[in-house]
């Protein structure tokens, strides 16, 4: 499992091709953070694949930050302040 991966765990995007794309376009996004989606994906196919994942309603601010707050607050569990 990649870090992507561990970030996106918690993710219910109500389809499971959904929440295996929000990590895949993470991923990629997260490895060329200055690029733009074509360039950061590998291929055409993968870039289609992003553009439909950003178009597809289920997929919000709200459905894609939620596993990373998720994942940010068990990381700090370990970590008393």
């Amino acid at each position: 499992m990649n870090w992507a991966e561990e970030e996106m765990q918690t993710a219910d995007l109500g389809d499971e091709r959904l929440n295996v794309r929000v990590a895949k376009v993470l991923e990629r996004l997260g490895a060329h953070p200055g690029s733009s989606i074509p360039a950061a994906c590998r291929g055409w196919a993968e870039t289609m694949a992003a553009y439909r994942f950003f178009d597809n309603e289920k997929a919000t601010f709200e459905t894609v930050l939620t596993p990373h707050r998720d994942a940010t607050l068990q990381r700090m569990e370990c970590c008393p302040v």
